[in-house]
């Protein structure tokens, strides 16, 4: 269960400890715990980001850590970490699994991750804000630190759970943009796309990793 060899070449750099520095600074001074992470499109680095902040956290404070999948459409969050889908979000969502059976282990104490797990059947029906907000509640009881991984904000999926509905039950919000990839439009959109952008969306992270 060591990180892949992208986390573990990055985790380190300079850049992530500014914005672990930033991103969670902010949350611990306003005793927030959420932060949803999402791109515009696919391979915009979400994944990515979610991966290197929360185990640069977990690896450079005492902070606990938890990392949730939600990209029902194409998770890969497990294979930051060399873990399979196993059993995850989508057994909890359909009342299959207590969300803390769900909970992986990795190689630092202070990180867990709750995969996207298969999905077999049509989720949408369990993928409501009741759902969110009872799970994030028991979550906030044991994490310090909870970050989801999300679907693309302009790319719809009726397995997914809806990024606008999450960001409103999330403390924060922080887009991730690619180089050479994200246009101007996609930008906007995608703030627009964030119900109460103004007060959620907390920063873009302009990504040039790939």
């Amino acid at each position: 269960m060591n990180p892949g060899g992208l986390v573990n070449k990055t985790f380190d750099y300079a850049e992530i400890h500014r914005i672990r520095e930033a991103i969670v600074g902010e949350l611990q001074r306003q005793n927030l715990k959420t932060i949803m992470v999402a791109g515009p499109h696919d391979d915009a680095g979400a994944t990515f980001l979610v991966s290197v902040l929360g185990y640069n956290t977990a690896r450079f404070s005492t902070m606990r850590v938890l990392l949730v999948d939600l990209n029902m459409r194409r998770p890969q969050l497990h294979l930051s970490f060399g873990l399979d889908i196993g059993k995850g979000f989508s057994a909890v969502a359909s009342g299959l699994l207590p969300w803390r059976e769900a909970l992986r282990d990795t190689t630092l104490k202070g990180l867990q991750i709750m995969t996207a797990g298969r999905v077999d059947t049509d989720l949408s029906p369990f993928l409501t804000r009741s759902l969110l907000d009872t799970l994030i509640r028991e979550m906030k009881e044991e994490f310090d630190l909870i970050l989801f991984d999300t679907s693309p904000l302009l790319v719809q999926n009726r397995n997914n759970v809806d990024p606008a509905l999450l960001s409103l039950v999330s403390d924060m919000v922080i887009l991730v943009v690619q180089d050479k990839r994200t246009t101007r439009a996609e930008l906007a959109n995608a703030i627009a796309a964030v119900p109460e952008g103004c007060n959620k969306i907390r920063g873009v992270v302009y990504n040039h990793q790939f």
